[in-house]
């Protein structure tokens, strides 16, 4: 969605609901607001007023989702210009990007200290994926790969814990633990003592959460929890990628989306793309058939000795390499590939100019009116 009109036409062009807009606020349209300023000042005055107007005796979960950083490239001119050194132009903006984020967390941990807030918090930033290595101006070095590539640089993210919650003999530190994104669902709900099991999924037929809870791996002390003490040894990545304990397995393809639309294609090609170290600021890229890698009989890596991806072990290791494609078919039993139908005008129809839901669910209404706060 364009950062300033909100509207997606603005730069993909429209789609089966034609011109309309993508800003939506808990209930309905933000119809006030659309197209009234940088996406990210909205969501910075919408955060920092959900903490103006929270009482910190109670108890808060707030989910802050920038759009940056991420395609499309756009930032404030004034803050591109503060890094009018930087001469390839994606990079410019990306960076750009970066640094108009960092100063959005400072208002926000600003904001939970005048509060008195912060000294009880557990801030947890992550990104969803590796950066995009053709033009959108990422950087994964020394990683290799990026986003919709199963190699390190795609999967390995940025992030880290802060807050006054955190004790003191852990901050600083660095955690070499596995901590996959579904994990974070299971670890928030420990610590707000919610019980994570689904109980209207389990009666639809639908597997298990499967998170883990890390929260005393991030709350505990050094001494109660030691790094190297947490729950999970192994990160199923898609059909075709599995990391367990040192072992890295990958067999080829590129994103589950195939599977998606089609379960017989679920395991993808043999070919790993853009397979190379590069970053998305090159002044010219070699050809896509140099920039690939062929997995289809299992690319095995040491991604604790060889986190850079640069020797495949498959030849020196055939009973690692045959144990992990045991084990990552074993998982890839219980996949559940959701058939997400064709596009529909129904996800506008009820909204006239608007994108948003159509189905209400218990507990959680449409609303027909409703003011952006």
């Amino acid at each position: 969605t364009d950062y300033y009109t909100h509207r997606a036409s603005s730069w993909k062009g429209p789609d089966v609901c034609g011109d309309v807009v993508d800003l939506w606020n808990t209930t309905g349209p933000a119809r006030d607001r659309n197209g009234t300023d940088y996406i990210e000042e909205l969501f910075t005055e919408n955060s920092l007023g959900i903490l103006d107007r929270h009482d910190p005796n109670e108890p808060l979960l707030l989910f802050h989702s920038f759009h940056i950083v991420h395609s499309p490239l756009q930032v404030p001119k004034n803050w591109e210009d503060l890094f009018a050194w930087v001469p390839h132009p994606a990079r410019r903006k990306y960076v750009a990007m970066v640094h108009y984020m960092d100063h959005v967390v400072g208002l926000i941990v600003a904001k939970l200290k005048s509060k008195m807030m912060w000294e009880n918090t557990l801030v947890v930033m992550s990104s969803d994926n590796g950066g995009q290595t053709t033009k959108y101006g990422a950087n994964n070095q020394p990683l290799r790969g990026g986003k919709l590539s199963d190699l390190e640089g795609g999967i390995r993210v940025n992030a880290f814990a802060s807050g006054g919650a955190i004790p003191h003999s852990k901050r600083g530190t660095k955690l070499d633990d596995y901590i996959h994104v579904a994990d974070w669902y299971a670890t928030f709900c420990a610590i707000a003592g919610v019980d994570m099991h689904d109980e209207k999924a389990e009666a639809a037929g639908l597997p298990p959460v499967d998170g883990i809870d890390h929260s005393a791996l991030l709350l505990k002390s050094v001494k109660e929890a030691p790094p190297g003490s947490g729950q999970r040894t192994e990160i199923h990545h898609a059909v075709r990628a599995l990391t367990r304990g040192q072992w890295k397995l990958i067999t080829g393809g590129e994103l589950d989306v195939e599977a998606m639309r089609n379960e017989s294609a679920a395991l993808g090609g043999p070919w790993v793309v853009r397979a190379d170290y590069l970053t998305g600021y090159e002044d010219h890229y070699p050809p896509f058939n140099t920039r690939i890698v062929l997995c289809g009989s299992g690319c095995l890596y040491d991604i604790q000795d060889d986190p850079i991806e640069e020797n495949n072990l498959a030849t020196e290791r055939p009973d690692i390499l045959q144990a992990m494609f045991e084990r990552l078919a074993e998982l890839n039993a219980n996949n559940l590939f959701v058939n997400r139908g064709q596009a529909s005008r129904d996800g506008c129809a009820r909204w006239p100019g608007f994108y948003g839901p159509w189905l209400a669910t218990e507990g959680h209404g449409l609303e027909d009116n409703f003011n952006f706060v």
